[in-house]
Parts: C-alpha cells; sequence; structure tokens
C-alpha cells in the first residue's frame, strides 16, 4: 500500500505546482488527472471467494476485502499542440502475485490527422468492451464494478500496437470507427498467454440519448498453465502415454475470435446498458458466451439498478477420454477449474454525493455452473464436481475523480 500513498502525494504536489504555474503564466500545455475506488466486498461462503477479475489471485469471503475492488490511478497528458499530444496513465491495484506495484496502462502519442481522423501509437486499452477504456475508471459507471460474466471473457487488457479512429456525421448520429491491431500481454492466477496479431474494428453509433457499439477481433492466442491442477495433469498425461493431449491445452499459435456487441440508453432518468460478447478459440481454452442487461432510474443524485447477468462455456478444448482413469479425472478437473459459467442477480444503489464522489452499494446472488466455479475460487478441495449452491456477494465502494 505504500505505493498508493506515494502516487498520491505525487499528485498533490504536482496539483499544487500548476495551481501556481496556471496563477502567473499561460495555461501549461501538461495536465493531470486521477481517479480511484476505495471498495469493501464480502461473501456468505467460507470456501467460495469472490474476485472481481480472472487475473486475481485471491478473493473476498465471509470477511470484508479491501483489495478486490480498490484501485488508484493517476493519468497525465502533454499538448505539444492541437494536433499531436502524449497521454500515460498509471494503476496501483492488488495484481496476480497480491503485489500493489504500479502498472503502466495508457502510454500513447496520439496524432489529430484531421477532424475526422485521429491515430495513436503505443499502450491502449484493447477496445473489447464498451467501458474497455475506463476499465479502472468505475466512477463513470452504475456498479460498484462492471459485469464480470461479460468482462472476464477476455482478461486480455492492454493493447501494445497502432490504432485509428474516424469519425462523421450519418443522419444527426455520429459514426465511428475504430480499427486497431497490435499485441497483448497477460500474467493470470495459474497462467501466463499473450494475443498477437490482433487485428480489428470497433464500430460506434452515438445520438443524444443511445449509443450502439459492436466489435470484431482476431488473434493469435499463446497460453501456458502453471497452476498445480495443471501441473500435475501434465505429469500423469506423460506417464500414461498422453502426451500429445497438452497441445490442446498449453502452447501457442490458437486462432482465436472475439465479438461483442452494446447498447447505453440514458435520458437523464432512465437508464439502460445492455452487452453480449464471445470468444471463440481451438485450444488452451473454452469458447464462451457472456451477457447482461442493467436498468437503471435516477431519482435526484440516488441511482438505484438491477441487473441480470450469465457467461456460459460453448464448447470446450479437451475431453477427458483417454481411457487412463487417473488422466481422465485429472482431465476432468482441469474442465472443471476453468468453466467460468455462472449466472447472477444484483441489485444496487449510486448516490452522487458531489460532482466528483460516488458511494454505491451491491448485493449479488451468484450460481455458478453448471460444470464448473464461474469467477470464484475455491478455498477448499473439489472432489464431486459440484458447483454448489448460490453465493451471496454483498459490495460497497466510493469512487472518486480528481
Amino acid at each position: 500500500m505504500k505505493h498508493l500513498a506515494a502516487i498520491l502525494l505525487a499528485t498533490l504536489q504536482i496539483h499544487a505546482g500548476t495551481a501556481l504555474a496556471t496563477e502567473v503564466a499561460s495555461p501549461s500545455p501538461f495536465s493531470v488527472s486521477g481517479f480511484g475506488t476505495l471498495g469493501a466486498v464480502r461473501t456468505d461462503k467460507d470456501n467460495r471467494a469472490f474476485r472481481s477479475s480472472t487475473t486475481q489471485s485471491s478473493g473476498a469471503s465471509t470477511d470484508f476485502d479491501l483489495s478486490v475492488d480498490s484501485v488508484l490511478g493517476l493519468q497525465a497528458t502533454y499538448k505539444f499542440s492541437s494536433a499531436l499530444d502524449v497521454t500515460l496513465q498509471s494503476v496501483v491495484r492488488k495484481d496476480s502475485s497480491n503485489s500493489y506495484d504500479p502498472t503502466l496502462s495508457f502510454a500513447f502519442l496520439r496524432i489529430q490527422a484531421t477532424p475526422e481522423l485521429t491515430l495513436r501509437a503505443g499502450r491502449m486499452r484493447t477496445p473489447f468492451f464498451l467501458y474497455s477504456d475506463s476499465l479502472n475508471l468505475n466512477y463513470v459507471t452504475p456498479w460498484v464494478r462492471p459485469p464480470v460474466e461479460v468482462y472476464s471473457l477476455n482478461p486480455f487488457a492492454n493493447l501494445d500496437g497502432l490504432d485509428a479512429f474516424y469519425r462523421l456525421p450519418v443522419s444527426g448520429m455520429e459514426l465511428e470507427l475504430h480499427a486497431y491491431e497490435g499485441r497483448s500481454d497477460l500474467d493470470a492466477r495459474e497462467s501466463t498467454g499473450n494475443l498477437t496479431r490482433i487485428r480489428g474494428i470497433k464500430a460506434s453509433l452515438s445520438a443524444s440519448r443511445l449509443t450502439l457499439h459492436a466489435n470484431f477481433a482476431k488473434a493469435d492466442l499463446a497460453m501456458y498453465w502453471n497452476g498445480p491442477t495443471f501441473v500435475a495433469l501434465g505429469n500423469q498425461l506423460i506417464a500414461t502415454g498422453n502426451g500429445q493431449i497438452l497441445e490442446q491445452i498449453t502452447g501457442s499459435g490458437s486462432p482465436t475470435t472475439f465479438i461483442s456487441t452494446s447498447f447505453q440508453y440514458d435520458d437523464n432518468r432512465l437508464l439502460l446498458i445492455g452487452e453480449y460478447a464471445a470468444r471463440m478459440m481451438e485450444r488452451y481454452s473454452a469458447s464462451a458466451i457472456g451477457w447482461y442487461l442493467t436498468g437503471g432510474y435516477r431519482l435526484g443524485s440516488i441511482t438505484p439498478f438491477a441487473t441480470f447477468a450469465r457467461q456460459h462455456q460453448v464448447a470446450t478444448d479437451n475431453a477427458a477420454n483417454t481411457g487412463n482413469p487417473s488422466a481422465d479425472a485429472a482431465l476432468k478437473m482441469l474442465n472443471f477449474a476453468r468453466n467460468k459459467a455462472q449466472t447472477s442477480i444484483a441489485a444496487g444503489i449510486r448516490w452522487d454525493v458531489t460532482r466528483n464522489l460516488a458511494l454505491k452499494t451491491q448485493l449479488e446472488r451468484i450460481q455458478p455452473g453448471p460444470d464448473g466455479l464461474g469467477i470464484l475460487i475455491s478455498s477448499t478441495p473439489v472432489t464431486n464436481f459440484s458447483p454448489g449452491g448460490p453465493v451471496h456477494v454483498f459490495s460497497l465502494s466510493a469512487d472518486f475523480v480528481f
């Protein structure tokens, strides 16, 4: 947590210096802003821990946990001219190794080539979802966190490469085409991997109250599992003469496709958000689909909302049919552990206390499975391949920007 204090202190010093300079000189080309979430979450099950991302190696159980949702970020931009600037963003939150080392989430050069065309190069966000660009900025969403049933489908968050935006008016609306290419790396709870040769395009159509998005991307996936379940399985497969099955579980070069569609309707009273996403892959993991629908209604500074969400597996990448009972049992265990299928119902309230502070509370009922533990982590050995009954998750958070 010392990194959080250091970054916050640096931010205050920068703001003080910037404010003083503004009083005695012309506006600076340098700007800095920040955001964060202080969150607490707990469940009603000792043997099932909740996490907000599949990259987290631990989660919250029956005691309040401050590490699942809490995050602090800083973003700085330097404008060389009205057509050229550079942006850096650093984020601190618990990672897969349970450390709080700052990570670089944005580091790109932006060129406004024409009023309609914007070019960027460097590190951006993979634009797979509706809220990809604000993935850690929970202040802009109604929930404590985006629904994990959708946002866990593709944990590759950073895009190192190039992208281009082209905007044009269409019948009183604005159409934005976003083309991108590059690569992305991942260090998760029990695996490391990367996406290479990412090529994708995202289309957005915006009116005064309604925004529509559609995204299509292809890439080559590499995934290397290193958890104890996989290590034991690998040893068993090799010992029983089934080493070739490992090529379906770990390695590189699996063609992968990711598609998503979403909408948001907001008339300053009624709020409706829906998102659908699917990943299709040949090897190393399972193809799956996720979706959610959220409805909310603003009553002054208070916004109650409700969400229904689901993720389910559509195909598994390997079958427990080696003919060796021990190896088949290990394969079945691996498939069970990697199956993130679950259904959830959530209700919550957002209270906009001030212009830059929102307090939120959220209660979820999560039913994992079938044939998997969902996004949850089991703190006890799973022997009967049963997801168990529903898990109730209670969350509190304070989201702020500065």
